[in-house]
């Protein structure tokens, strides 16, 4: 089990949204709570939905700046105790006989002259009641000295009085993994500073009730604060699915990838044993070869690079490392983008927007391919039936000699590029020459009758057609004869009849 918590300054940014996402299927929180959301109602619900917590209190920003968030998951046990400007107080209730704990997410006031009255609040919440407690969130100062490296000297009284706030409290430092400082000001030069302003802490039953509690620091690209990752209990990890290798749209996005697929396809080599087929397979081949020495494993590059942005952090240089890291996290956003338009272009949907992905299919492989191969060769097989005369006596000829000639007669440069500017992009293919051709005879060959697979006609016309017989039937009370109602089933419409 895990929290969360983040000064995310801003929910607005597709890196921001992604990244937490990321975080949040990576360590299934209890809790998640943002600082700083500067956003809407209607951006956090939809922020809700991509993380999976529906449940959650939103304080709204004040215009562009403020705004805190407490999101969880449905079904879980947390409950709502108070909230203002500053603070979001829940309580949690595990179950099978455990203690309720509290947990509060926390925003100091961003001006030291107002700090005290943040100071002042921690205090009043404290008196409430006494359970285990945990604060965690970004509380604007500083303990000592120490926990700032760069720029000017932090005043002397600030960290007194934030000391003094946190004992009087009974509230103790759950200490960090990873990286000592978790704000940077971004600039570069000797006003550069580092600074801890993020922090979790604990009163003594709470570090009784969860002894093992561990807070990793974790650089976040998209924020100048890193994300507060706090580990209650420990998880099983999970494992990761295999991917199958496709043409990536994101690869449109490197000025090579046109390069490697005209030297592959080389239209001006006339060699007729070049068939197209052959081309298309010397392209993926060398696209293929191109995306490893390019993109590599996007998944693992993201990784490499969230890796090495933690250790240039965690070595809290001041000015040696600052463009680097700067560098990093632009190629950090960038990795993030191509990944998102790597989902996007796996799903279905073509509405769907980056952000939205579906990352978490899991299947048996094996199963599913003995299932579709059994499926086709059952479709493509025959058991050579010869009496026809008894089932074809009854039906019409509907494919007169002109639509036959139609259907069979060349094609024309036209109706390949139709159906070529009909083609999605970055899906599979769809419509082709002769699905465009059978469009013009599908009218009159496929009976009225037929509801599914033809434009303009709707299977649910059946569906309704079937529930006012039936409800006929059930309600006839009069009468000698009876009625019956067959139903038929074929797996497929247009696969075959024998």
């Amino acid at each position: 089990m895990t929290a969360l918590a983040w000064n995310c300054r801003g929910m607005g940014s597709a890196p921001a949204v992604r990244a937490l996402t990321d975080e949040v299927k990576k360590g299934d929180p209890v809790l998640v709570f943002l600082a700083e959301t500067k956003a809407s109602q209607r951006r956090i619900k939809g922020l809700q939905r991509k993380l999976g917590l529906t449940q959650g209190i939103t304080v709204l920003s004040d215009g562009r700046s403020g705004g805190l968030a407490m999101l969880w998951k449905e079904g879980a046990d947390v409950r709502f105790k108070s909230c203002s400007n500053s603070h979001i107080d829940m309580v949690v209730c595990e179950g099978n006989g455990a203690l309720p704990w509290r947990a509060t997410g926390f925003y100091g006031h961003p001006d030291a002259g107002m700090r005290p009255i943040s100071w002042n609040l921690l205090e009043l919440l404290n008196r409430q009641c006494n359970m285990p407690w945990v604060v965690f969130g970004d509380f604007n100062e500083i303990l000592n000295s120490d926990e700032k490296l760069g720029w000017l000297e932090r005043d002397a009284r600030q960290m007194e009085c934030f000391r003094e706030c946190l004992s009087n409290c009974g509230l103790f430092d759950l200490g960090f993994v990873g990286q000592r400082f978790t704000w940077c000001n971004g600039r570069i030069g000797d006003q550069r500073t580092l600074v801890r302003l993020d922090r979790i802490v604990a009163n003594e039953a709470w570090l009784n009730m969860f002894p093992e509690a561990k807070v990793v620091h974790r650089s976040m690209a998209a924020s100048d604060h890193c994300l507060l990752s706090l580990s209650i209990r420990m998880r099983e990890t999970r494992k990761v699915a295999r991917k199958r290798f496709m043409f990536e749209e994101m690869w449109t996005r490197e000025e090579g990838c046109r390069e490697v697929i005209e030297r592959a396809w080389d239209p001006l080599d006339c060699n007729p044993e070049l068939s197209i087929q052959k081309r298309l397979k010397c392209c993926q081949f060398q696209l293929q070869n191109w995306n490893c020495r390019v993109f590599g494993n996007v998944n693992k590059s993201l990784k490499q690079k969230q890796s090495r942005l933690q250790h240039l952090e965690e070595l809290n240089l001041l000015h040696e490392s600052a463009e680097e890291v700067q560098k990093l996290k632009m190629e950090i956003n960038e990795v993030m983008l191509r990944e998102e338009i790597m989902w996007n272009q796996r799903s279905r949907a073509l509405w769907i927007k980056y952000g939205d992905r579906n990352t978490r299919w899991r299947e048996n492989y094996e199963e599913v391919e003995e299932v579709i191969l059994k499926y086709f060769k059952e479709i493509y097989s025959t058991t050579f039936p010869t009496e026809f005369g008894a089932s074809l006596g009854a039906v019409d000829r509907r494919v007169t000699e002109a639509m036959n000639d139609d259907l069979l007669k060349e094609l024309k440069e036209e109706e390949v590029w139709q159906a070529l500017m009909q083609m999605h992009p970055t899906k599979s293919p769809g419509p082709d020459v002769l699905a465009n051709r059978l469009k013009r005879v599908l009218p009159d060959v496929v009976d009225e009758a037929q509801s599914a697979f033809v434009p303009g006609r709707q299977i649910t016309d059946n569906v309704l057609v079937v529930f006012e017989v039936m409800h006929c039937i059930n309600q006839r009370r009069k009468g000698k004869e009876g009625l019956t109602a067959i139903k038929l089933d074929m797996s497929k419409a247009y696969d075959r009849v024998e």
